[in-house]
């Protein structure tokens, strides 16, 4: 609860993500284009005061029908359209007027900022692909140390229930399935150098530390090791099912019939 604005606005600037860098003007924000996978000039298509008609109560006597006001602490909904492929996301956000100037910070966007989906990652278990979409849900809602603990969930599925890793420590599993074959690729050592990065910061997000350095995760630690996350999946799903898919698209362009 909020016992005043100052307390709002204390809340807000030290949970959300402030994105007042991404504006350009009334119309346009740099925004990230999941379908373009580059940075592009948004369109603002629709601004909207969620709160912008509001009844008054004073002393639990509602005024009259008829008396409404604005409400400019309100969150703000945006509606962003992507100037080359028209795809489109909505962003909750604070506009708050601060000393310096007016900042904005992000409460959440649907859908979210980062690629809830990654198509090559099997579908079985269905743990891998529920725990990398709450990882991702988690960097949008802001909670970084919960990202990294599911990005690590996700990464002891994978040794687990899709190397065959006999469940124990977590670095003992990743050294070994070095060496194991998973749809015909050979699992590297890179692969558990890799791993061993994402289990330590997951090991940072579920327990306490004692370094004051690492009590908080920032949003460039989560973007970071989502970045290394996606290294670990495309080393063993993603380059694979690139190859066989430009392998397929080949032969059948050239009319060229497999061997049995």
């Amino acid at each position: 609860m909020f016992r005043d604005r100052n307390d709002l606005y204390k809340y807000v600037t030290e949970n959300y993500l402030e994105i007042t860098d991404n504006r350009i003007d009334d119309d346009h924000w740099d925004l990230l284009c999941a379908e373009c996978q580059m940075t592009r000039g948004f369109q603002v298509i629709k601004r909207q005061l969620s709160g912008n008609m509001v009844e008054r109560y004073d002393f639990g006597m509602i005024r009259p029908k008829q008396e409404f006001d604005f409400d400019f602490d309100a969150p703000v909904i945006y509606l962003f359209r992507c100037p080359v492929c028209k795809s489109f996301k909505q962003w909750i956000v604070y506009e708050l007027g601060l000393v310096d100037k007016k900042r904005y910070f992000r409460v959440t966007s649907v859908p979210s900022e980062g690629l809830e989906d990654i198509d090559e990652l099997p579908q079985n278990p269905p743990s891998l692909r529920t725990a990398y979409r709450q990882a991702i849900r988690a960097i949008d809602a802001n909670a970084h140390l919960a990202a990294a603990a599911m990005f690590r969930r996700a990464l002891q599925i994978i040794t687990r229930e899709l190397l065959g890793a006999r469940p124990g420590n977590l670095a003992n599993e990743l050294n070994t399935v070095i060496g194991k074959t998973y749809n015909g690729v050979v699992v590297t050592k890179n692969f558990a150098n890799v791993g061993y990065i994402i289990k330590e910061a997951g090991n940072q997000g579920a327990h306490p530390d004692k370094d004051p350095d690492l009590l908080d995760f920032t949003p460039q630690d989560a973007q970071d090791l989502q970045d290394i996350f996606m290294e670990l999946v495309s080393e063993l799903f993603i380059v694979p099912a690139a190859v066989e898919k430009a392998k397929a698209d080949f032969l059948a362009r050239r009319k060229i019939i497999p061997q049995p």
